[in-house]
């Protein structure tokens, strides 16, 4: 068995530990009421190249990025970024390196690192793999190679997979879990180490409980329209949703734009909500192919 065909078993691997890793990811935080997007779990971009350390960054210095929100240690480190953010972006959109030469995409923990040709690495790492470990004994030019030609694969924009929508974090319904909207009753954060897939979309559940009923039944759990706000696609637009606005109807899941101008649920329960559903699954039917 060649080396990088050892390589493509071990992304599996890679998934599976992504979803049964026991330790804490630095991102989870379920209880956050939604308010922006984090990226790189709060660590400022800026410290990895400019100090060769992960940082946390802090919310009195942040900055927003392709709909990302980024926090750094100081305004000088705001003001870098901002007059070249793709300078301090990381290498893969943030995903794994390792994972990326492996083909696949796999959450980070943002305290491992490597600056490769000025450009910042994260990998993967709970008790049973680390990836920059893994990284290391190979071909570093032969893996960012590999891991290059794969990320030029993943070319679509991050805000859409298909027809569905995706917020710029990648992660549908910003991280919030689907299952708990049927489960709870109401708008949970997911937890990175259980992550799910359906579609080629990534969903973030609260728990391993969760992800196996996810796994048994998707279809049931995924949000209608493809996640875009159901009184959008009702008038025939594409609105993006708030994850914390949503209404469970017949045991599917609907999501609503919510910001300080517009209430879309609101407007929704306002009208006849078997006449918007009927004319917002007749324009899903044109738009989503």
């Amino acid at each position: 068995m060649s080396r990088f065909t050892r390589n493509s078993l071990l992304a599996v691997v890679l998934v599976a530990a992504v979803v049964d890793a026991g330790d804490t990811y630095v991102g989870a935080d379920r209880a956050r009421p939604y308010t922006l997007t984090v990226a790189m779990s709060g660590y400022s971009p800026v410290s990895y190249l400019d100090q060769n350390k992960a940082e946390p960054g802090s919310p009195r210095f942040a900055a927003k990025h392709d709909g990302l929100t980024y926090f750094f240690t100081s305004a000088r480190q705001r003001r870098a970024f901002r007059d070249n953010p793709e300078r301090y972006l990381p290498a893969y959109g943030g995903y794994c390196a390792y994972g990326c030469a492996v083909k696949a995409k796999v959450v980070v923990d943002p305290r491992n690192f490597k600056i490769v040709n000025g450009r910042t690495h994260l990998f993967f790492k709970n008790a049973k793999v680390d990836t920059l470990e893994l990284w290391n004994k190979g071909s570093e030019s032969e893996l960012t190679a590999r891991a290059d030609r794969y990320w030029a694969t993943q070319g679509v924009s991050r805000a859409y997979l298909g027809a569905r929508y995706l917020p710029a974090s990648g992660v549908a319904l910003d991280g919030y879990s689907p299952v708990s909207y049927f489960t709870r009753g109401r708008a949970e954060k997911g937890d990175a180490r259980y992550a799910v897939e359906h579609q080629g979309v990534t969903y973030y559940v609260a728990s391993k409980g969760q992800a196996k009923l996810f796994k048994k039944n998707p279809d049931r759990y995924v949000p209608q329209y493809g996640g875009w706000c159901a009184f959008g696609m009702a008038v025939r637009d594409k609105f993006p949703v708030d994850p914390t606005s949503f209404k469970v109807v017949d045991d599917k899941l609907y999501m609503f734009l919510k910001n300080t101008s517009v209430d879309a649920r609101m407007l929704w329960n306002k009208g006849s909500e078997r006449e918007l559903m009927k004319k917002a699954s007749t324009h899903w039917n044109k738009v989503s192919g």
